[in-house]
């Protein structure tokens, strides 16, 4: 018989409907119940595209026996991470402090009154028969202790963490009001802390940062483009060494496994230090953030490419996690079909290629992929990651044929290699619409239309932006995570800046009306009106547990910081308004959150792009006229903090002139008439015209 999960708006939820266990949804009820029965509660959380997820399920949660236990002596509770990042936030805090680790599946025994008893991630059946227990006995026999020990790692710790925030900035000489001299001078001293970061753990070889497992650290890369943008412009010699460290990662990155080479898209990292084999599953925020910086990667190097591998990202998208009717973008794609399978769904063995691949068309992608008999999975010997080993011409040379014929029997290959992989069972699809990861891929996609004159994919996030506002958000009122559940900031963030590209991108004034309603919401009930910097979710008395305590998310985990992104709105609402309001909360967030997080290195680069915005301020284009042709051109303009205005439109005379104004910050230049003249200038802006 199915558990009350049945009927749960969570993909991942539902998979649980039919384990053995009474499982509750996380909520004030749960909690309620295991202080009635006086028991402790079960914590797992996870997602439904995470494996060991999986695991646990089938050999914990599955299993009979271990059920029992839970059922007998706890209280369980689910949780889906994607839908409730509140949640799994506080408590891998908490599990991290008391034991080093933290990940999925999340693992936590917990008072009823949400506080860590014990905690971990991934057990196997006989450590968890163990703890079952063991921990309710402890509960039990030492119960008192347990509610009164003010050292465990539960709400005091939380507490003490928000304490520590103003001792902090009260020991930096930080102050609630800063001078824009100041905190231009703070800016600065920060990007460079946070670029030496980024060149002591690059890894000069493969590319990326860090060794294995390698993530992309995309706001990382979005960083060091907006540098070197700002440095080439201002004839610095190290933009040459900034730019060879990003050619050579975007590179490596879409060259390896952990880009998918049949039908495009990134998966989530790489377990190696080459990008070679991925953790399968396709995440639309590691989409979205991959599509912009590949995206500006191509306006700024020329490199075609990047644009091809941007432009198989949207197909990718397109065909997978995306809403193709109502608009909308999916949560992620599984990197399994069953827990026998380690992306076998993704991978390639020599016999499979040679069903299909004639003979010539098996060897030129048997070369081009390092396609071999060994493989590259553990778990199959003979299963292969695609990964471009080497180039066309290289091909061609040892197989003594013309480059074109290498290149166009590849291109025939993949063809075969789509049909096939389209006709094999297809991993599972969340095909839930959470509003952060929609507003990620919107802002992406209408950056992409501009940047890459895509007007199909402009079309697109327009009518899954209307959607997120249809359905999602109610002026004056909030904003929703998903269906049921409220808006956490990141939600808010992320929405402000889809809305403020697809501004931008249409010329709709609907948009920036949105943009600065939600941003206003966003002030009222997130903003910490005494320090600076957000909350993560709204200010609630009532907040059950670990919810009650504050945090102020400032490291990119996994996507860029929303603290971070609603200072990026801020500074563009502020260019676009002049409302000093936004001004104002994005001088003291950054301000506060640069002296609480100034030495967190690249792990806070998003925070840079905000820094680096607020030390370059944007270069704005203001259009006025209805001049198709020049609005064009200004929208396809590349500087990376851009932001493009539009004046009202007046009653048409023969006065009425097309024009764009050009300013950046408080200095302007001479409007331009003409397609033409608008290129001359943004080509001829100096370092005298960027700099303050």
């Amino acid at each position: 018989m199915a558990n009350r999960l049945e009927h749960s708006s969570s993909a991942y939820l539902r998979s649980a409907a039919h384990q053995p266990i009474d499982w509750q949804e996380f909520g004030q009820e749960a909690f309620d119940l295991a202080k009635a029965q006086d028991k402790p509660v079960l914590l797992d959380i996870g997602a439904v595209w995470c494996h060991w997820c999986h695991v646990i399920d089938r050999e914990s949660y599955e299993n009979d026996e271990i059920a029992a236990l839970i059922n007998q002596y706890y209280v369980p509770i689910k949780v889906d991470r994607d839908q409730r990042p509140d949640v799994d936030a506080r408590y891998q805090q908490v599990v991290q402090a008391m034991t080093g680790q933290g990940g999925w599946p999340l693992t936590g025994f917990l008072t009823y009154d949400g506080r860590l008893i014990y905690g971990g991630t991934y057990f196997p059946p006989a450590t968890m028969k163990t703890l079952l227990l063991k921990i309710q006995d402890l509960y039990h026999q030492r119960k008192a202790e347990i509610f009164a020990d003010s050292s465990a790692v539960s709400e005091d710790a939380l507490r003490r963490m928000e304490a520590a925030e103003r001792e902090e900035l009260g020991k930096a000489g930080a102050v609630e009001t800063v001078s824009p001299e100041a905190l231009q001078k703070l800016c600065g001293e920060f990007t460079e802390l946070v670029m030496a970061s980024i060149k002591n753990l690059y890894e000069p070889q493969f590319g990326g940062f860090g060794s294995q497992p390698k993530f992309p650290h995309y706001s990382t890369l979005e960083f060091m483009i907006a540098r070197i943008h700002q440095e080439r412009a201002q004839n610095q010699p190290r933009a040459q060494e900034y730019l060879q460290m990003l050619e050579k990662t975007l590179t490596e990155m879409a060259r390896g496994g952990v880009y998918d080479q049949v039908v495009g898209g990134f998966h989530r990292y790489s377990v190696d230090d080459h990008w070679h084999v991925p953790h399968f599953e396709k995440m639309a925020y590691d989409n979205a953030e991959a599509l912009k910086v590949f995206v500006q990667a191509y306006r700024l190097t020329g490199i075609p490419f990047f644009r091809e591998t941007a432009e198989g990202i949207i197909g990718s998208v397109n065909e997978l996690l995306s809403d193709p009717q109502h608009g909308g973008f999916y949560a992620s794609q599984d990197a399994d079909i069953d827990l026998n399978d380690d992306g076998d769904h993704f991978t390639w063995s020599p016999a499979e290629l040679a069903e299909i691949l004639s003979p010539e068309e098996k060897d030129v992608i048997s070369l081009y992929y390092d396609i071999t008999e060994a493989g590259d999975m553990h778990h199959a010997k003979g299963r292969n990651v695609l990964r471009v080993s080497r180039s066309a011409s290289s091909v061609a040379r040892e197989l003594s044929l013309p480059v074109e014929t290498v290149e166009a029997l590849t291109e025939f290959a993949k063809a075969k290699m789509q049909a096939k992989r389209r006709a094999r069972p297809m991993p599972f699809v969340d095909k839930s619409l959470y509003v952060n990861w929609n507003g990620m891929m919107i802002a992406a996609y209408f950056e992409a239309a501009d940047l890459l004159d895509l007007p199909v994919v402009r079309d697109f996030a327009e009518k899954s932006l209307e959607r997120m506002l249809r359905d999602f958000y109610k002026k004056g009122q909030g904003v929703l995570h998903t269906s049921g559940i409220d808006g956490f900031l990141e939600d808010y963030a992320w929405l402000a800046l889809a809305a403020l590209k697809g501004y931008q991108s249409t010329e709709n004034p609907y948009f920036l009306t949105v943009a600065k309603d939600i941003a206003d919401l966003t002030l009222a009930g997130f903003e910490d009106t005494g320090l600076g910097g957000f909350y993560d979710v709204s200010q609630d008395e009532s907040a059950m547990g670990l919810l009650k305590f504050k945090r102020k998310p400032v490291e990119d985990s996994p996507g860029s910081s929303p603290n971070a992104v609603m200072l990026q709105v801020l500074s563009v609402l502020y260019a676009l308004t002049e409302d000093e309001r936004y001004r104002h909360s994005l001088e003291k967030g950054l301000n506060t959150l640069i002296h609480l997080n100034g030495n967190a290195g690249l792990y806070v680069s998003a925070l840079a792009v905000a820094a680096d915005q607020y030390l370059n301020p944007p270069l704005k284009l203001e259009v006025s006229g209805a001049d198709h042709a020049l609005k064009h051109a200004a929208r396809a303009a590349f500087y990376p903090s851009k932001v493009l205005g539009y004046q009202a439109q007046v009653e048409k005379t023969e006065a009425d002139k097309a024009e764009v104004r050009i300013c950046v910050g408080t200095r302007c230049l001479p409007s331009v008439n003409s397609v033409t003249g608008l290129d001359e200038i943004l080509k001829s802006l100096t370092t005298s015209v960027l700099s303050h």
